[in-house]
């Protein structure tokens, strides 16, 4: 998968610190501010023609008390995520070579109601395009 490459594009922009701010599938309710991303409940789909092809959605959700604050974060970390064009990436411990081809948002962050610790959620699906060589 592509998590890890998300997860450093948000880091060298400044905007989570992983395992404090920035998490993977699951944030812990205790973080009143921060960034989680997260598979489809349906998965990611295959290319059964083209191993290590994926053409689906990839969830991302921010949480932030501030509803001003969280929507700027929403939005900033939807320019920092945001492929028009063909990125690749070296191969590492969790993954082989990567292409993104596409990372785009399908709609601008949708907000919602504040949670019981009084954080405030965005969500957002992506529509991404992603070559992933076996290891």
């Amino acid at each position: 998968m592509i998590f890890d490459i998300l997860e450093q594009k948000i880091v060298d922009a400044g905007l989570g610190v992983a395992g404090e701010s920035l998490f993977r599938q699951f944030m812990p309710a205790e973080t009143l501010i921060g960034i989680y991303s997260r598979e489809p409940l349906d998965g990611i789909p295959f290319d059964p023609y083209m191993p290590g092809r994926y053409r689906g959605r990839i969830q991302i959700i921010t949480r932030h008390t501030d509803p001003v604050l969280g929507k700027k974060l929403a939005q900033d970390v939807q320019k920092v995520l945001t492929v028009w064009s063909p990125e690749d990436y070296e191969p590492n411990a969790e993954r082989g070579a990567a292409s993104i081809s596409l990372f785009i948002p399908e709609t601008l962050p949708i907000q919602f109601p504040r949670l019981e610790g009084d954080g405030i959620e965005w969500s957002q699906h992506f529509k991404t395009v992603f070559v992933v060589d076996e290891m």
